[in-house]
């Protein structure tokens, strides 16, 4: 062996228990050779050892970010991107600029304003028809589970006061007192009768899109993503825009997906046989698919999350799109077709549900199986030790971790029971961080969340209101390897990513200061220097 480059006069984070700090780092070509002292290391060079000073900085394994949606986001942020802190008045004020701006589009799509602008019955129609009568409009909210349309999205799309719901009480459209569609349009299979109707995309832009996306990821030193899923209506438009991306070698990241939700459970088999299929062509340590992904109920933000008490604003209630039954069974299938399994649940009636197809996912023997709960935003306390027993992992985003006295309204006393994600790990569990990109709100910065879940505070903020509770904040070692090594065991790659140790790939973040040693409030301001993946230089400041 002879290194090609010597990573040295730094501190090396390695993520490895067993030796966490080293002094040096030696890479052959992608891999990783030696990580130890530097006399050990430089027995591996020669004149031609390229010596990489670090001058102080910090070296970790590249961030990992383990629950977003790039090829989705392509799509979605082509055209109007809200803030998620505009007030109702602002959001119609830039939808009309945009308009105004693009008169010749046939439709306006965007997404991203604050559900908890409107009451439980959402945002209405007349809104948007004042702006635009004549072309189909819809917006997706911030959580991307909820939708507000124009009347002309209804008319093309032949919805009426006729039209069932597609699934009552979970995807359904708002009425009017006459029954018909009022503007707010609830969860996927809601927003796929509208969405996979009239088309709202540009194939050109979305691959450029995805490609500048993956170019901002480098620039935040995330080396993998995983791509947690599309819209099923869009999955012919998915493979264009991945096959892509591939093909073109622009993509900067490891990518590891699982191609289209599952939003009914009828479509279990279809979609396990296509995850299957897709496994064929997508199948080496760059591009990858291996997950089902389920989502299992909605968010808080649009009252549709599967929560044990009724929504303090009209007494409703939601059940979640699997029960414990449905869900164990379906575990099992995944399982048994060797695929690992990620199950969308925000309210604690829904992770019961990914606590009983865990449950029998082990029970079946099928020990290797990577069980993840998407966001484990409201998990029953005496369901948390269940994680660790039943090997769930806890997928979390770090910048929702703060006090937003806006949802007391919606969630009364559950507001500040929310995300206790140092109770899951002291339950043995492990925390996987992800940016839920394009819904991210704040940021999709690995260095916002690891703050934030250090905090439990809006970063930049100092004053800004704390989410109870308190004691659930976690330590900024917990969030590094939620951004790391648990990701990547979530991926089924810990065995080459995720920790700087011998024989795994060269992904590396290199960052201006010491995040373990400076003020929790400055984690968020400091520098990324330079990413590094596969042993090639994909960003450098």
């Amino acid at each position: 062996m002879r290194a090609d480059k010597l990573f040295v006069n730094g501190r090396i984070f390695t993520v490895n228990r067993r030796e966490e700090w080293a002094e040096a780092v030696a890479v052959e070509g992608n891999r990783i050779i030696y990580v130890g002292d530097r006399k050990g290391a430089e027995a591996l060079c020669d004149d031609k050892t390229e010596i990489r000073d670090l001058d102080g900085a910090l070296m970790m394994p590249g961030f990992i970010d383990g629950h977003c949606h790039p090829v989705m986001a392509a799509h979605v942020l082509s055209q109007v991107v809200f803030d998620i802190d505009w007030t109702l008045e602002e959001c119609l004020a830039n939808i009309k600029k945009y308009v105004d701006e693009h008169p010749d589009a046939d439709a306006y799509f965007g997404l991203g304003y604050a559900e908890w602008l409107f009451d439980e019955k959402g945002p209405r129609k007349e809104l948007l028809d004042e702006i635009c009568s004549d072309k189909p409009m819809f917006f997706l909210g911030s959580g991307g589970h909820e939708g507000w349309a124009n009347s002309k999205s209804f008319e093309m799309a032949g919805i009426t006061k006729d039209t069932p719901d597609p699934l009552p009480g979970l995807h359904y459209f708002s009425r009017d007192a006459e029954g018909n569609p009022a503007g707010h349009v609830v969860e996927g299979r809601s927003e796929a009768m509208i969405l996979s109707t009239i088309d709202f995309f540009d194939a050109d832009s979305v691959v450029n899109i995805m490609v500048q996306n993956s170019e901002d990821y480098a620039a935040m030193g995330v080396t993998a993503t995983a791509d947690m899923g599309m819209y099923a209506y869009l999955e012919k438009q998915y493979y264009e825009a991945l096959d892509a991306v591939r093909d073109s070698g622009r993509y900067l990241q490891r990518f590891v997906g699982c191609t289209c939700h599952v939003e009914d459970p009828a479509v279990v088999d279809e979609r396990i046989e296509k995850l299957v299929k897709a496994r064929e062509k997508y199948d080496d340590d760059l591009f990858r698919m291996n997950f089902l992904k389920i989502i299992n109920d909605g968010t808080m933000e649009s009252r549709s999350a599967a929560i044990s008490e009724p929504y303090p604003e009209d007494g409703s209630t939601i059940e979640p799109l699997m029960d414990e039954r449905v869900a164990a069974e379906t575990g099992v299938k995944a399982a048994k077709a060797e695929l690992n399994i990620n199950m969308h649940a925000i309210g604690d009636v829904a992770a019961k549900s990914v606590i009983a197809m865990a449950k029998a996912v082990r029970e079946a023997g099928y020990d290797d199986c990577r069980i993840t709960c998407s966001h484990s935003q409201y998990v029953a306390p005496d369901d948390i030790p269940l994680f660790g027993k039943y090997d769930i992992i806890a997928n979390s985003t770090g910048v929702w971790m703060y006090g937003n006295p806006l949802m007391d309204k919606v969630l009364g006393h559950i507001n500040n029971e929310t995300f206790r994600m140092k109770s899951l790990i002291d339950g043995g569990a492990r925390m996987a961080l992800g940016s839920d990109f394009p819904v991210d709100e704040y940021g999709r910065e690995p260095l916002k969340s690891i703050e934030m879940c250090a905090t439990r505070r809006m970063y930049g903020q100092p004053d800004a209101p704390t989410l109870e509770p308190v004691d659930e904040k976690t330590t900024v070692r917990e969030a590094v390897e939620g951004f790391t090594i648990n990701n990547a065991y979530q991926l089924h790659m810990d065995d080459v990513i995720g920790s700087i140790e011998v024989g795994k790939y060269a992904d590396f973040v290199i960052l201006e200061r010491n995040i373990f040693d400076i003020p929790l409030a400055e984690i968020h301001e400091v520098r990324i220097l330079e990413t590094i993946m596969n042993g090639k230089t994909t960003y450098r400041a």
